[in-house]
């Protein structure tokens, strides 16, 4: 890195992907318990790489690259397992995740807030299906229902994020255009 300030906006980056990559990760390796190491591997790289990184292009679809040859390199460490995804296969998901890098920047800060508007009771859900990786069996047992109702639940609070997402970058959206607007019919 050429200086604190490169190295930080580059450490920014890093960390505000790591949900990304989690799930690209997560997809390829089809739920694999060892998604999170091969995500540890790929920080490792990236921070190696940190000065071959330009700013001026987007963040994910390169440490995209760099994720999908930790894959590659786990599965052949790996041999074979139950399920796995033939390269092909791998290439073609690679490559529709780095095809929409906009879509991804825009949308996590969107899923951000609206899981902040969620009552803790439904956020403690969002927690324990996907950051702590509970089956809706275990969330059941935890809670007091049954893993149809939480599997209910999680559909419909699924379906929710989703449309304040939508809604959310729709708005972001509406808000640029409005501010390039300003800027190009009243030059300061």
């Amino acid at each position: 890195m050429k200086n604190l300030k490169c190295e930080a906006a580059f450490l920014e980056r890093l960390t505000a992907s790591q949900q990304p990559l989690y799930a690209y990760l997560n997809t390829l390796l089809c739920g694999d318990a060892n998604v999170r190491d091969v995500l540890q591997e790929t920080n490792i790289d990236l921070w190696q790489k940190a000065e071959e990184y330009d700013p001026e292009k987007p963040f994910l679809p390169w440490a995209y690259r760099f994720a999908y040859f930790r894959v590659l390199a786990f599965r052949k460490s790996r041999g074979t397992s139950k399920l796995v995804f033939s390269d092909e296969l791998l290439q073609t998901i690679d490559e529709a995740y780095r095809a929409v890098p906009g879509e991804a920047d825009e949308r996590l800060p969107a899923l951000t807030l609206c899981l902040q508007k969620l009552p803790p009771y439904q956020r403690h859900l969002i927690e324990l299906r996907y950051e702590l990786g509970c089956s809706a069996v275990e969330i059941a047992k935890r809670i007091g229902a049954t893993a149809v109702q939480v599997g209910g639940r999680l559909y419909r609070l699924r379906r929710l994020l989703s449309d304040c997402i939508e809604k959310q970058v729709r708005q972001e959206n509406h808000f640029t255009l409005i501010e390039e607007n300003t800027k190009r019919n009243f030059p300061e």
